[in-house]
Parts: C-alpha cells; structure tokens; sequence
C-alpha cells in the first residue's frame, strides 16, 4: 500500500519543479507598468454581511410592513428554483447583490458573454432535464476537443496522451464502473446506499490509492478539486468527489457565459408571473420560524443598513449557503445552527482575462498542471458553433481558488487587483503562450467569491443528512444541503422544499 507521503514524492519526481497541488493566487508584485487595463471588482459585496455579523443579527425586528405567501431567502440558483416554480403563488425573493444569479452570473466584452463563476452542468437525467424544459432552455454539449491538461514545458503535449494513458484510462474505468453501480454517490443524497455513504467516511485521495490509481494523475486530480470543489483531494469527501470526477467520461453542457443563463431564464419567468416579486440590493439579517402562524423575515437596503425593515410570510425559504442561514435562524436548535456555522466555505478568484487579435483554437477547458496561480482557464467562444466565434478578439475564464481559503478572503477583501492579476497573467503565457502569439492581452476582469461554496470535506454528506432542513415553517433550500457545489444539488434543494410546500 503506498502511503500519502510516497505517492505525493512519487508525485514530485514525476513532475519535477512544477510544485503540483500548491495552487492558489500568488503574491507577486504587479507589474511596473501595467500593460493591460484592470476592471472594476464584480462578485461578493462585502459590506452587508459584514454589518449582520459584526451586530445586524442580533438587532430587533421592527413591526412587518407587508405579507406574502412565500419568502425566499437569497436570489442564486436555489432560490431562482423555488420562486420559479412557485411562480403561481404570492412570492417574493430577497436577494442581497445588485441582481439575482449567485455565482451563476455573467458579463459581455464587445460581443463576447463570459462566465463569473459557475460555468456548465452535466446531468440532463431527470428531474433536471424537465426542469430546463420548463424555463425553455435547451443545453447543447460542448464539442470536442473538452479539454486538455498542460505542464507549462515548452512543446510538451497533454500527458494523457503518451506518458499518462495507461492511468488515466484506468480512472476512467473506475469512475465509470461506479457510474454504472446501483452504489454511486449520487444526489439526492437522502436516498444514497450505505456504500455510497461509506465513502463519505474516506477522502478522495485515500479512496483512488486504494484502487490503485497511479499518483502521477494526483497533480491533475488536485487541480480539478480545487477548482469544483474548493481543496484539494485529501481534503475532499470521496462521496462528492467521485460524484464531481465521473464526469470525464460524460459530455459537458455550455451556454455562452456560463450558467447565468438558467439564472436569467427563471429570473424572467418569476419576474413574468408578477412585477416586483425580485428585490435586490435586500440584506436579510434574521428570521424568526412560527409554528402554524407567520415567519418574520427581518432585512435592509445594503445601502442603508441602518434602517431594517420586516415581512411576514406563510413560508420562508432560506436558500442561502449553510454558514450564514445558521447566523441568521433565530430561536432553532442550537445544534443545528452550529452544524451550520461550523462548516468551511472556500474562496475564489475569476480573471476574465479579455484579448485583441486572432485568437488561437482551444479546447473549452485547459488544465494547468503546476501552475502556481490558477488551476484552469476556460474558453469563452468554445461554446459557440464555429461560424459565430469572433476571429479578431476573445476571452479566458481563469479560476483561481485559495488554497487557504481564509487568507484568500483576507487578500479579496484588501482588494489589491495589480497584485491578484500579475501572477496570473505570468503564468498564462507559460501555460497558454498560443493566446498571446498574435494577440494582445487589453484587460483583465477580476471577481471576487470570499465565500465561494462548502468545501465537502470527508463527512460532509453524514453531516448534510443530518442538519434538519425544516424549522416550523421556514425551509432550508440550498445546494450546500446535498453537500456538493453543483446546479443539480440548488435543483435537487428546491424541487423539495416547494414539495413540502405544496403539499401545506
């Protein structure tokens, strides 16, 4: 049995100086004289949730000025989910930034629409599929080649095709054997088997070595982790991450810019069954459940945070991430809260890195094997059809997760983008030198999530089982509730709390 410390120096002999599985935004200085424009910041704003931890929560709630049917606590996926297919009732969602969409939002450069953060799904099975049925949208695949894994040497081709081969199609094998089981973790989680569930118990990491997965394809499985799930894979439950890897040997589906475009769908069809039924820019500090009568939501204008305000409704759906519903629930089970709060949530940076000239052909996602600044870039023109992809211009995704998400969170919030953008942009022409040769890099877009998703930590599933997700008659509907950061866990979330709903 090879222990973690031989494979991770197997790892390195393999690699070399590469220093795979240390990826995270570096330090460096920015340049002297930046040659390329820096956008402002989009992403987290910072200030609301700072006011209801630093005191807002603990704050009374003034009388309710109006009551609804439904109140759903946070405008991302999950809440776009519930109020969506609520559309039928007298609901509204409180939603904290400038517009709805969480993670899943985008922006256009000239005529180019680029992710923020999340950027394609992979489970068309249902009840997924019906449910994009029911917002008109229809996923396409993104066409080959997906994707490719870089060293950074120069002229160096993707090892999956000559020194790796023989391993990576035996993780292939695997994932797909377990892929094919009655046993795979899959969602919801509710209805996993105890072998599904006695992976939870074991990290990714510990899991593959079992099976014999070579470590050389640890530098790779590493970067993939970091950037789905938010840590490494002996940091990752291998409930979550076989669930995540078994996707390699399935298509992936892509809109232009990412998922805001299941965002912007039910953002239409709920602002289309009512005007007024989508309040941004609406910090909710506290919520008090009721049994059988009306939950208080109490919340404020992020620009005013001195003046709460407070709705009454017959349900209250909280969909936001774990760690901040159980700051703001009020008069719960302490132990339930705790569970909560107790969780670790990662922290990401996203350059939108925008290009004048040619742009080279890339595949929809590039790997960086080592790379100290990035684990991987996508390409924003790989999902349009061939003829409408630009030929004088172009735009890299590049994430960029925290290995210490708390540092991370400390260097977003002093919010020193030259510093942030310089590394990346280095190690971009090591990686990815083709999108410089006949190209000019003219400005780098940076967004920043200080609390991107729950790291799913071994036993996260146990844990996401056993938080209650029903307090009187306010409901817990986020993806953080399957344990796994991914549109089909806020799908899986919502489809039951309006069930519950429904059902009165």
């Amino acid at each position: 049995m090879v222990t973690r410390r031989e494979a991770i120096a197997g790892l390195g002999a393999g690699l070399g100086a590469l220093g795979v599985g240390l990826i995270l935004p570096g330090g460096g200085a920015a340049q002297e004289q930046q040659p390329y424009v820096l956008g402002d910041w989009t992403g987290d704003s910072f200030a609301p949730m700072h006011a209801i931890r630093d005191g807002l929560s603990r704050a009374p709630l003034p009388p309710p000025e109006r009551r609804v049917d439904v109140a759903v606590i946070g405008g991302g996926l999950a809440g776009l989910a519930v109020a969506s297919l609520l559309q039928d009732r007298d609901v509204i969602v409180l939603e904290r930034e400038p517009e709805p969409g969480g993670v899943a939002k985008s922006k256009r450069w000239r005529d180019v629409d680029y992710a923020l953060g999340s950027a394609y799904i992979v489970d068309l099975s249902e009840p997924f599929s019906r449910f994009y049925d029911t917002l008109g949208l229809a996923p396409r695949p993104v066409s080959a080649p997906v994707d490719r894994a870089l060293t950074g040497v120069a002229g160096e081709g993707d090892p999956r095709d000559g020194k790796w081969r023989s391993a990576y199609d035996d993780l292939k094998a695997l994932l797909r054997r377990l892929r094919e089981s009655r046993d795979f973790p899959g969602m919801p989680i509710s209805e996993a088997s105890a072998p599904a569930l006695a992976l939870d118990r074991l990290s990714l990491f510990d899991f593959l070595r079992g099976e014999h997965i070579e470590a050389e394809l640890f530098g790779l499985i590493d970067a993939y982790c970091l950037s789905a799930l938010g840590a490494p894979a002996d940091e990752i439950s291998a409930y979550a991450g076989v669930n995540f890897l078994s996707e390699i040997n399935a298509p992936i589906y892509a809109f232009p810019g990412g998922n805001a475009a299941i965002a912007r769908a039910m953002a239409a069809r709920i602002s289309g069954a009512g005007e007024g039924r989508i309040v941004t820019g609406a910090a909710v500090y506290a919520i008090e459940p009721a049994e059988g009568g009306y939950a208080r939501v109490g919340w404020f204008d992020a620009l005013h945070p001195g003046e709460p305000r407070c709705l009454e409704a017959r349900w209250a759906v909280v969909a936001a991430p774990y760690f901040f519903a159980g700051r703001i629930l009020r008069g719960v089970d302490p132990a339930a809260t705790a569970a909560m709060t107790s969780l670790r949530q990662g922290s990401y940076l996203v350059a939108n890195c925008c290009f004048e000239g040619p742009p080279p052909e890339l595949h929809y996602d590039s790997w960086a094997l080592g790379a100290q600044s990035f684990s991987d870039a996508i390409s924003a023109t790989a999902v349009l059809p061939a003829a409408e992809r630009p030929k004088d211009h172009s735009v890299l995704t590049v994430y960029a997760p925290f290995r210490d998400p708390r540092a991370g969170r400390a260097r977003l919030l002093a919010g020193d983008r030259a510093a942030l953008a310089a590394p990346i942009v280095e190690e971009l022409r090591r990686f990815l030198p083709e999108t410089f040769g006949a190209a000019r890099l003219v400005e780098a877009r940076l967004t920043r999530w200080g609390h991107h998703h729950t790291i799913a930590a071994p036993g996260i599933v146990a844990t996401m089982r056993a938080v209650p997700k029903r307090f009187g008659n306010v409901l817990l509907a986020h993806s953080d509730g399957q344990g796994m950061p991914a549109v089909e866990s806020a799908i899986v979330e919502a489809l039951s709390a309006v069930e519950i709903i429904k059902r009165g």
